[in-house]
């Protein structure tokens, strides 16, 4: 059985929907009983596959996940290493946020959550009102007014707030309204939960490899989650004795307008909040909820995190189409552009076998027009129980 665990004081709790340690307030992370790992020959060609690995495995397992690891012999060549792209625009909503909700709407049914909150600018909206639609949750989503979000498509069936303010804002309303509602929430209750999914992209990269690890990852960095669950899948997967290989080193790539953790990184510090101002939306993340694992899981493998200038990312978007037929958002531009900084310092040397994590679709339009029923309020949770009549 799975229990919680206290990052700062260690203790362990059976699994419920909590936000922290009831003990401390200190952030909680699920731990999994020992157990020989088999690697899966059969099952579902989803992130479903790796059940064993994951808290909670829902009754709908064709996705997420699984996404395509395709090789690049023209950036490859270009760059003078063995490029594979993991295309995280194959999922349902075209992002790798899909991975999260899947587990944190798996969770909200396990605990018998009938609606499900998230804060979000974009494609975490998209993929929660997807999985909850699919699940027959209700969904409510916090988007902020002053980041110019992508709203949730209308034919989702989400209730969408338009929050007067910016992403962080709209995090610390859900924080709020944790106290209030009987609901699970992505950002609080079902995040020690929802956030297990993103650590199946190690788990997939190492079965398409024929378990082998690769030399090198790079992905982009927004909250630091990615990164930081990237590096626990290889971690689990080393401890289990399932790969040979040396453990990768792993890179995160921060939007020059927003790059608390590469700023940080650069100048050895602890990170310090910063106001976005960039145009990978996806990444404009001023205070990074898991900032520090990230920057540890960096350091620990040996790798980095780096900021890529404004004026490149879009070129590097568009490269990425043009040497690999892949269409991404400016944030595969962002890792793009962080790796050829890390060849031409010989951070990474010619040959070596390196996946880039494209997380998300350049099809998705830059801007959407807000559904005719979301309700613009203020940041508050008494705009919240107005909006909803109480």
């Amino acid at each position: 059985m799975i229990e919680l665990r206290c990052r700062v004081c260690e203790r362990e709790f059976e699994p419920a929907p909590l936000a922290s340690c009831p003990a401390c307030h200190g952030p909680l992370d699920v731990q999994y009983p020992a157990t020989a790992f088999t690697r899966p020959a059969n099952g579902p060609t989803s992130m479903w596959r790796y059940g064993a690995l994951l808290p909670h495995v829902p009754t709908q397992v064709e996705t997420p996940g699984f996404t395509p690891l395709v090789e690049t012999p023209r950036l490859s060549s270009l760059l003078g290493i063995e490029l594979l792209l993991k295309l995280e625009e194959a999922n349902p909503t075209h992002s790798v946020k899909d991975r999260s909700a899947a587990c944190a709407v798996a969770a909200a049914q396990a605990f018998g959550f009938e609606t499900v909150c998230c804060a979000s600018g974009g494609n975490l909206a998209d993929a929660i009102a997807a999985r909850c639609a699919a699940a027959g949750l209700e969904a409510l989503v916090l988007c902020p007014a002053d980041d110019h979000p992508l709203f949730p498509a209308p034919s989702l069936g989400a209730k969408v707030f338009l929050v007067r303010g910016s992403l962080d804002d709209c995090r610390a309303l859900e924080r709020d309204l944790g106290g209030l509602f009987p609901w699970g929430f992505v950002g609080g209750n079902l995040y020690p939960f929802a956030s297990e999914g993103a650590k199946t992209i190690a788990y997939e990269t190492a079965e398409q490899l024929g378990w082998e690890l690769p030399d090198a990852v790079v992905c982009p960095v927004g909250s630091g989650m990615l990164l930081a669950k990237i590096a626990q899948g290889f971690n689990e997967l080393e401890s289990l004795e399932a790969v040979s290989g040396v453990r990768p080193r792993l890179f995160g790539a921060q939007a020059g307008g927003s790059q608390p953790l590469a700023s940080a990184w650069a100048e050895d510090r602890p990170h310090s909040r910063v106001h976005p101002d960039t145009a990978a939306r996806a990444l404009a993340i001023g205070d990074p909820v898991e900032g520090e694992l990230a920057v540890g899981a960096a350091r620990e493998s040996g790798g980095a995190i780096l900021a890529v200038r404004e004026d490149e990312i879009a070129q590097r978007a568009t490269l990425l189409a043009e040497q690999a037929g892949v269409f991404s958002d400016l944030s595969g531009g962002v890792a793009l552009g962080a790796l050829f900084e890390l060849v031409q310092s010989e951070r990474v040397v010619a040959g070596e076998r390196v996946v880039l994590v494209v997380t998300g679709s350049g099809l998705k339009p830059t801007a959407r027009e807000a559904p005719t029923t979301a309700r613009e309020i203020d940041g508050d949770v008494r705009a919240v129980l107005s909006a909803l009549g109480l």
